[in-house]
């Protein structure tokens, strides 16, 4: 299912998704763990699999995003 925003309308939900809580934190957490597991495995799926579960996603899309619209509250 997909919605259909507004540029205002989904610029609000990216301000809304950046905040940083204790949620995106802890994964955060994990996936260095698993990163660095990888690294002294020399496993390349491991490192990769430690990428997919970080929660930076969103503040790449909003830094993206901000600098399609120009706006630098956004890119901040």
């Amino acid at each position: 299912m997909t919605a259909n925003y507004s540029t205002r309308e989904y610029r609000e939900k990216l301000y809304d998704d950046l905040h940083v809580r204790l949620r995106d934190t802890a994964i955060l957490m994990c996936a260095i763990f698993i990163a660095s597991i990888g690294l002294n495995m020399n496993s390349t799926a491991v490192i990769i699999g430690a990428m997919l579960i970080s929660p930076l996603m969103t503040p790449i899309v909003g830094l993206g995003f901000g600098l399609a619209i120009f706006d630098t509250r956004l890119i901040k």
